[in-house]
């Protein structure tokens, strides 16, 4: 890899294959059609430079010129003010407040509680029950297109990554499962889905 150094005019994230934020982060990129460079990282064998970018490890790592962000929910809202369209966030400060109400939940309830119970391919059964209660509740938010909104937002975004290795790992949404599967079948046909994907979670 070329000097980081000398490529700092371009924007760059460093994300792990088979990561939660990463993937949400990468999909928000792609989304928006960032041109960004995209660089996967091995946490057993991180290089010096990257260590100096990211001393504590802590991917998905945006570089944008001399700003450093290190965490996903203030990277994906800097890059949707950074670059507004298409908007992933509702202009209305009662709906944006809710995408983010949403968003709090995700990234601190459902991500952490994925991540507990996922071990060698498999995942909890109390946590699949827990799941199926969550994505019960919300079925009226994504019955007619996305979550709140006619428009792809950054709550499909995050709820995009959670949904794949549900699919991937075979677990059935049994309660209304024909809406939560086009739900995610809007999602995953989605060209910036497709893109987002690293070769890890291509073969969850």
């Amino acid at each position: 890899m070329t000097s980081l150094a000398n490529r700092r005019s371009a924007i760059l994230l460093f994300s792990l294959p088979d990561c939660l934020h990463s993937h949400r982060t990468r999909l928000v990129i792609k989304e928006k059609e960032i041109s960004a460079e995209l660089h996967e990282i091995d946490l057993n064998n991180i290089s010096e430079e990257i260590k100096d970018i990211s001393p504590y490890d802590d991917f998905p790592t945006l570089v944008d010129r001399e700003l450093v962000l290190q965490n996903s929910r203030v990277i994906i809202e800097y890059l949707d003010e950074r670059f507004p369209h298409p908007p992933l966030l509702p202009v209305d400060p009662v709906a944006r407040a809710r995408f983010r109400l949403a968003l709090d939940r995700i990234e601190h309830q459902w991500y952490p509680e994925f991540d507990k119970s996922y071990k060698n391919g498999t995942i909890a059964d109390d946590f699949v029950v827990k799941l199926k209660s969550y994505f019960l509740e919300i079925i009226p938010l994504i019955s007619d297109n996305f979550f709140m909104s006619e428009d792809f937002g950054l709550v499909d975004c995050s709820l995009a990554p959670l949904l794949w290795r549900v699919k991937c790992l075979g677990i059935e949404l049994d309660k209304n499962k024909d809406i939560i599967d086009k739900y995610s079948e809007r999602i995953f046909s989605r060209d910036s889905f497709q893109a987002s994907l690293s070769e890890t979670e291509r073969d969850i």
